[in-house]
């Protein structure tokens, strides 16, 4: 899926290849040990967006940057517009409970 389309985007399958062949040759450099060099190459493998494969292969391919920020954004603003409208809500009822005037919130009749 292409970026934009308020979509994450996807690693393609060149990409976690890319990644395992840069594992392996970290491995046969001897600056992983073979137990560290399975593990990453089988995350990679599992790997879906970019920075999933970022940390999978600790830095060798994909990209540090989230992709869903809008998604994080959205609900972010969501759950303050929610949080003000509720904190609106209990002022003005407080406010009628000290004039005397306001019902109680919910009434039975």
């Amino acid at each position: 899926m292409a970026r934009g389309q308020g979509q994450p985007s996807l690693v393609t399958l060149d990409e976690v290849r890319a990644a395992v062949a840069a594992l392996d040759r970290e491995r046969v450099a001897g600056r992983l040990i073979e137990a560290d060099a399975t593990r990453r190459i089988n995350d990679c493998r599992r790997a879906v967006t970019p920075r999933d494969l970022w940390k999978a292969s600790g830095g060798l391919a994909g990209s540090p940057h989230r992709s869903d920020w809008a998604d994080i954004r959205r609900t972010v603003v969501g759950l303050g517009s929610l949080v003000i409208m509720i904190g609106v809500w209990l002022v003005t009822w407080a406010l009628g409970l000290m004039d005397g005037s306001a019902a109680p919130p919910v009434s039975g009749r």
